[in-house]
């Protein structure tokens, strides 16, 4: 039984034959004629393009042409006023006179040095012609040409180039040129006149000239007409606006209606601008007579396109009626291809279907590109996509997991991703789907479904992952660094006022007093105490470390005699640094204690032996990357790799490793402040740091950091104290300590400065506010009660914009620096304070302010 489309088809067969009308606007006539006006077209556009390149080769060729005219005119002017300007200088010179008998035949030779010259001659200021080198000559009246009045005042050396006329006895007009010259007393003795022929600016346009219709023409930078080849000739009507030479030297326009005589022409016209003349050297040709072999052509081809036409049209309808009677048996046919299309295209999901029964496992093409497997390639069909060795044994454990719970009815479908791993290709992610089918046998049914690949989803999803990780360790390490910071303030006035008073105690007590020992015990905790509070504060305060341009290769071979210095042999320990490695930009203690801490953490990884391996390398970063904590971008990068075969790092253990305080080796000396210094570093040098670890497989830490993209600057000198001791200033000192006020005011007196010290900041404030003029300086803690020193120094100064301002602070807080920087703070210093840094800071201020 036929369906209805087959009954339709069949109907349209038997139809009888097809009118006129219909094989019209049948495709197989439409698509000919269509393409043939396309061809047609395309020869249109073709002899369009054709048309504009013959228009631009001959621009081009004018515009060769004219630079070369132009700078041969130049040549001769130069050559002109060369000659001129000798006569000038001599003359100016003293070397000989107008009267001389050497004038004449000097003047007769530099005019036979310029074959376009015709008469030189040396005119008084009044126009009467003093020498001439040709006697013969009749000259014109010099008093009122252009040329000569031009001339008088002109500067010396100053050549101008006058309206070329006829002299008298003369059949063509000639080119005058002049110039003043000066006597040796330097009065303007008169003018140097040179009268050339036209040749001198259009000699080489006869002998190069590229058509008969081509016109060479000189147009003063105003458009006026200075000069014509031949005389007369050429397009003279020029539109407002033409370009000036001192914008384009060169240029091209069309004069589309020139006049010409009676007649309406169509000019080509280039220009080039002269250097030694305020005129353009301008060439033009008649595009009609540039055009005249590609109108030839156009004609043939357009007459051989209109009879193309006609014979396709004509064939195409004979075929048309032929083809109509064939199109109703092949309709079905084309139905059946369109869907085997739209089927194709579907299957770049792939498709799969795993008939147990039969031992059949069929993939399309595509499912077959996405497994690895050739055209050829036999599956298994043991088990549905049971391909062992592309699929990990834990991936079919899920599939089968997946596969079963669809099996009991607890879902209408499965889907799962799989990592297939293709022998000799890359790792992908295939999103796996299916359903089973129906069927009255025994045993597991039939199972058929699609696949496609989501490997990129699944890198974003993990690169989401990541970056919400290091979101996460962020907020975390700045809460932990707001906490520490916050007790390190107080930690740190106690020490300072140790460290301040122990220093005063130990410079009065001589170096044969029994208490010196206990001092200098004293002071050496408080400045270890020091250090252990600036790797705490460190943890969240960003780029507290000083920053200079250093050598990490030397600073990294350090480290490493330091962290393996006491190795046993069983450990086999290499260091690759690179013989390349340019210096950075950043703070060298900082990148020493990162590079000694990564390196000792890998030594007590590896207590009964191993394998420590470190690599310094440049690399090169060419794509985005999201690392295990931070990012690289595209550019150059330092790379610090520190590898270890020990036992690894415990999953645990990972989100926590750069918490400060965190430690996996308590009781064994380990204090959590080792991965919180490399944590800060990388943060401070805008790094990024890379892990790769997991039980029983060693642990690789990578620490990026960008390398400059040029030269830094070098440490700045520091001058001491006793280079600029104190004038008498007075100075502002403010913390909410007592002991440290009291200690700032005894040192700044030694130092011959004028202490004023206060515990309260807006006691300090109202003082300074009721006399402005009073104070040179301010000394001020950051992080008081009422009012922080920054906010303080920021009121003062709005008094007294000149005024000499310190911060003395161990955390500043968020926006520190930036706010350090709007301030207009001459100088930090960290805390617990070294009297010594407090004198030479407040020399270097004072000595700028009086400098």
């Amino acid at each position: 039984m036929q369906t209805p489309e087959l009954l339709l088809d069949d109907a349209e067969a038997d139809s009888g034959p097809p009118r006129w009308r219909e094989l019209l606007l049948h495709r197989s006539v439409l698509v000919p004629v269509l393409v043939a006006l396309l061809l047609l077209l395309g020869l249109a556009a073709g002899l369009a393009s054709l048309r504009e390149q013959t228009l631009n080769a001959e621009r081009r060729t004018l515009g060769a042409l004219v630079a070369a005219l132009a700078d041969q005119a130049d040549s001769a002017l130069a050559a002109s006023q060369t000659a001129m300007q000798a006569t000038a200088e001599e003359l100016a010179a003293g070397a000989w006179e107008t009267d001389d008998e050497v004038a004449q035949p000097l003047l007769r030779a530099r005019a036979a040095a310029l074959p376009w010259v015709r008469q030189m001659l040396l005119a008084g200021t009044d126009g009467h012609v003093l020498q001439a080198a040709d006697d013969d000559t009749d000259m014109p009246p010099l008093s009122g040409a252009d040329y000569f009045r031009a001339a008088l005042g002109a500067p010396a050396g100053e050549a101008g180039l006058g309206t070329p006329e006829r002299w008298p006895g003369q059949p063509h007009p000639w080119v005058p040129l002049s110039m003043p010259w000066y006597g040796p007393e330097g009065r303007q003795s008169g003018v140097i006149v040179l009268a050339a022929d036209p040749s001198l600016l259009v000699g080489g346009f006869t002998r190069t000239s590229p058509a008969p219709d081509a016109r060479l023409q000189l147009v003063r930078n105003d458009g006026r007409l200075w000069l014509a080849e031949p005389a007369g000739a050429g397009p003279t009507v020029w539109p407002e606006g033409w370009p000036p030479p001192d914008e384009r030297p060169a240029w091209s326009l069309e004069l589309d209606s020139a006049h010409d005589g009676d007649a309406v022409r169509h000019w080509i016209v280039v220009g080039h601008a002269m250097r030694r003349a305020p005129m353009n050297m301008v060439l033009a040709r008649d595009r009609d007579a540039v055009l005249r072999d590609w109108r030839s052509q156009a004609w043939l081809v357009a007459g051989f396109g209109v009879l193309a036409l006609f014979i396709t049209a004509a064939l195409s309808l004979r075929h048309a009626r032929e083809q109509r009677w064939r199109e109703q048996s092949q309709r079905h046919l084309q139905r059946q291809q369109e869907r085997a299309a739209r089927a194709f295209l579907a299957a770049r999901e792939g498709l799969w279907e795993w008939v147990p029964e039969r031992q059949r496992h069929s993939l399309s093409p595509r499912m077959r590109e996405l497994a690895g497997f050739g055209p050829s390639d036999d599956v298994s069909a043991d088990s549905p996509l049971g391909w062992h060795d592309r699929v990990a044994a834990d991936e079919h454990a899920r599939l089968a997991e997946a596969v079963q719970a669809h099996l009991q009815q607890a879902t209408p479908d499965f889907s799962v991703v799989l990592r297939i791993a293709p022998p000799g290709q890359a790792p992908r992610h295939v999103r796996v789907r299916g359903r089973a089918m129906a069927h009255a046998g025994e045993g597991p049914p039939p199972l058929a479904g699609t696949a496609y690949d989501v490997t990129d989803e699944v890198a974003m999803a993990e690169q989401t992952r990541r970056l919400d990780e290091q979101l996460q360790r962020a907020r975390r390490l700045e809460a932990l660094g707001t906490l520490a910071g916050g007790v390190a303030h107080d930690f740190n006035n106690v020490l300072a006022a140790i460290q301040g008073y122990g220093e005063r105690a130990q410079d009065q007590a001589g170096p044969d007093s029994p208490l010196r020992p206990h001092l200098d015990r004293i002071l050496d905790a408080a400045r270890r105490g020091k250090t252990l509070v600036e790797r705490i504060t460190a943890s969240g305060q960003p780029g507290a470390g000083q920053r200079r341009r250093f050598e990490p290769r030397e600073l990294l071979e350090e480290a490493w005699a330091l962290a393996t210095q006491d190795l046993p042999d069983t450990v086999q320990a290499t260091l690759d640094a690179g013989s390349d490695i340019p210096p950075i930009e950043g703070d060298p203690v900082a990148w020493f204690e990162a590079c000694l801490n990564l390196l000792r953490n890998a030594v007590q990884a590896l207590p009964g032996g191993g394998r420590l391996h470190a690599v310094l390398a440049q690399e090169t970063v060419t794509q985005a990357r999201v690392l295990w904590h931070g990012r690289l971008t595209p550019g150059r990068w330092l790379r610090l790799s520190v590898n270890d075969d020990g036992p690894g790092i415990a999953p645990e253990h990972v989100p926590h490793l750069l918490e400060p305080f965190f430690t996996t080796r308590a009781g064994h000396g380990g204090t959590g402040l080792g991965m919180t210094v490399v944590h800060n570093t990388v943060r401070d040098a805008g790094g990024a740091l890379d892990l790769r670890t997991a039980p029983g497989e060693g642990t690789r830490f990578d620490l990026y950091l960008p390398c400059p993209a040029g030269d830094a600057a070098g440490p700045r000198a520091v001058l001491a104290a006793a280079d600029a001791p104190g004038q008498g200033e007075v100075v502002l000192v403010v913390d909410d300590e007592p002991a440290l006020v009291a200690l700032l005011e005894e040192t700044l007196a030694e130092l011959g400065y004028e202490p004023r010290g206060f515990t309260d900041p807006l006691q300090a404030l109202a003082a300074f506010e009721a006399e402005p003029a009073l104070f040179t300086g301010i000394v001020s803690d950051q992080r008081m009660p009422g009012l922080t020193g920054l906010a303080l120094v920021a009121r003062c100064k709005a008094l007294a914009p000149g005024l000499a301002s310190v911060i003395v602070t161990a955390h500043g807080g968020a926006d520190f620096e930036q706010g350090v920087a709007d301030t207009g703070v001459d100088a930090v210093l960290r805390k617990p304070l070294s009297l010594n840094e407090l004198g030479e800071a407040l020399a270097r201020v004072f000595a700028q302010r009086r400098r």
